[in-house]
């Protein structure tokens, strides 16, 4: 494999690594479980990324793969009483995926409003969610508190309908 695909190999794995652990997680709930099963999905997608088409979204694929690991996982367990029944296990699995798909298609959207803001709202914004108090906010703008809230409180509505307005044209496309 050449350098530039173990560097794209390595990029999409960090960007997705806490949603298919987390999408893990939902799966077998023990923490430690999913840790491992992390890491068996980990090898198995590095094993195979020859197979992944790159026109297609990584994180289904990823969740693919894992889930595979869990239902093997459940198999080899089967000795032991389980915490979810398999069959729960396959009515989880499809709906979680779907889940962190419109998470990742609203933090899209969400960044694209951003970058469509005023200079000064969108670095209010960024201030406040960074940590900054409002009046923290405020003294470094020369304006009062008050009017830091109102504008988050304007911004907040402005990105509401922005993102909704992206999503649903999304949804029509």
């Amino acid at each position: 494999m050449d350098q530039q695909k173990h560097k794209q190999f390595a990029e999409l794995l960090v960007r997705n690594q806490h949603r298919v652990f987390g999408y893990l997680v939902s799966l077998v709930i023990d923490r430690a479980e999913a840790e491992e099963l992390f890491q068996q999905t980990c090898l198995t997608l590095w094993e195979n990324w020859d197979r992944y088409d790159p026109a297609l979204d990584f994180f289904p694929w990823a969740c693919g793969i894992a889930h595979n690991h869990v239902r093997n996982f459940r198999r080899k367990k089967q000795r032991f009483p389980t915490r979810l029944d398999p069959d729960v296990i396959e009515l989880l699995a499809e709906p979680s995926q779907r889940l962190h798909g419109r998470a990742e298609d609203r933090l899209v959207a969400l960044r694209e409003c951003l970058k469509q803001l005023p200079s000064r709202s969108r670095q209010t914004v960024e201030s406040y969610y960074r940590g900054k108090t409002v009046v923290q906010i405020s003294a470094e703008s020369n304006t009062t508190p008050n009017a830091i809230y109102k504008l988050l409180d304007r911004v907040r509505m402005l990105l509401h309908e922005c993102v909704s307005g992206k999503l649903k044209a999304e949804a029509t496309s």
